[in-house]
């Protein structure tokens, strides 16, 4: 196989530059390796938190979780705590709070999700303090034996920048920094036609685990690991000729063709049984494609979503290319979260850091589908591909699941478990003396990419 490393694979070479699933230009940040002391550093990880996360618009949350006004959910990013909040009728009516009362700083929520007082207040649980959806000092409970001068100011919750694209909440502890929409670069532009608000969550999964929040990020940016890691995705995807794209503000892009025989197997005619299989899944008839070989297979998984999508009332299926109904587009956000973006479901996992130990990190994946209420059809859990993924008949996403823990490997589902069983083994071995630094491959350049990103922040 010929191989250029500025070029890299190109999934799409048909379509034209400014396409969405165009090749981005490639970027050369050359093969020095990458001190590992930039993963468990105290000092590196005070730099990032000085210079990057109290700087940079970070994942709050989605719109769907707070449709009235006065719900809410809570937001924990390293040593700090927020509190977003719908407290208008309006689609972009959110606020977004420091979860800290300014009296003596206890946290005003503790649970992930809830919703105001009923008397549609805030109110601290520790002496009483009342605050408004909008932030303001509602009521400082026996104010009589405060001096005036103490609390004239009218003490209320320090607001922080809250903006939202798509039905995702981002928050930016920076009053200076520049627009979301611009911090997202392409990626709004290369996903306008998915309405991201009519995606339902189906799990929801959140973990402290002992790993760098980067050490774990770089596992899920890269698919050079999918044959050893996630042998059961081989039958149906590509692990190999995946495409790789920098764009700016450290944004990133891979795109992982699926749905048909690919160059790891000599025999790309046969249709396998894998293939088959998700055509089943989503009602479509594998003799209405018996004319197809395998390495065309993907055409069969196109027309069958496609027709599924009518089905189902999904019209905006009728403004996604080919391309986009077929393959796993992979968004990593800087710095904090990939988005597996799938025709029919979205893999959302968020990458924050632990507040004092920098070998320890909090992860989150958040599987959404589009339901298929009032049908005997079912939905697949982006993040699962073993039988534990698979919905009941006519699931409607009409119950929000809470946010759970796993209690053991096996419940982060089948493939996300893979990556959790060996990422702690990864932070330990950063730490060997025989370790050098990562070695890195074109078809990991995305890490490069955003530690470059990183690195700007800091100024260095």
């Amino acid at each position: 196989m010929n191989y250029d490393y500025k070029r890299g694979f190109v999934v799409y070479p048909h379509l034209p530059q400014d396409a969405p699933g165009a090749k981005a230009p490639y970027v050369d940040f050359g093969t020095d390796r990458i001190d590992p002391k930039r993963y468990y550093s105290a000092e590196e990880a005070e730099l990032e938190w000085s210079h990057m996360w109290t700087k940079v618009w970070s994942f709050a949350g989605l719109l769907t979780d707070i449709p009235e006004v006065g719900d809410y959910f809570k937001v924990e990013l390293g040593r700090e705590s927020f509190i977003v909040v719908r407290n208008g009728p309006g689609i972009s009516d959110i606020g977004a709070y420091y979860n800290v009362c300014p009296h003596r700083g206890n946290r005003i929520a503790n649970s992930d999700f809830g919703r105001v007082s009923e008397d549609g207040c805030f109110r601290c649980d520790f002496h009483g303090w009342r605050f408004g959806l909008d932030g303001k000092n509602v009521e400082i409970r026996d104010e009589v034996i405060f001096r005036q001068e103490a609390i004239a100011h009218r003490p209320g919750l320090k607001p922080v920048r809250c903006e939202i694209w798509n039905s995702f909440i981002f928050i930016n502890m920076d009053p200076d920094a520049i627009p979301l929409l611009e911090h997202l670069d392409v990626m709004p532009e290369h996903l306008k036609a998915y309405p991201f608000e009519k995606y339902r969550v189906i799990r929801d999964v959140q973990v402290c685990w002992d790993v760098n929040w980067k050490a774990a990020v770089d596992a899920f940016v890269e698919f050079y690991h999918a044959d050893d890691v996630h042998p059961q995705v081989i039958p149906f995807s590509e692990t190999l000729e995946c495409q790789y794209d920098l764009f700016g503000h450290g944004l990133s892009r891979m795109i992982i063709p699926l749905g048909y025989v690919t160059s790891r197997f000599d025999d790309r005619d046969t249709v396998t049984e894998g293939l088959k299989m998700f055509i089943a899944f989503f009602g479509g008839n594998n003799e209405d494609y018996k004319d197809l070989k395998g390495s065309e297979y993907a055409r069969a998984l196109v027309d069958t979503k496609r027709k599924w999508a009518a089905r189902h009332g999904y019209d905006f299926f009728q403004k996604l290319t080919d391309e986009q109904v077929a393959d796993d587009w992979n968004y990593f956000v800087f710095p904090s979260i990939t988005l597996n973006v799938f025709s029919d479901s979205l893999l959302i996992q968020v990458f924050r850091p632990h507040a004092t130990d920098p070998q320890k990190s909090y992860y989150r994946a958040i599987s959404l589908c589009l339901p298929v209420g009032g049908t005997q059809e079912m939905v697949m859990d982006p993040g699962s591909f073993g039988p534990e993924a698979v919905s009941e008949p006519g699931w409607d996403g009409a119950v929000r699941p809470p946010i759970v823990t796993p209690e053991k490997l096996e419940d982060f589902g089948s493939v996300l478990s893979q990556d959790a069983r060996r990422l702690p083994e990864v932070q330990k071995g950063l730490r060997s003396a025989a370790f050098e630094g990562y070695v890195l491959s074109e078809s990991e350049i995305r890490i490069r990419h955003y530690l470059a990103e990183i690195d700007r922040y800091i100024g260095r």
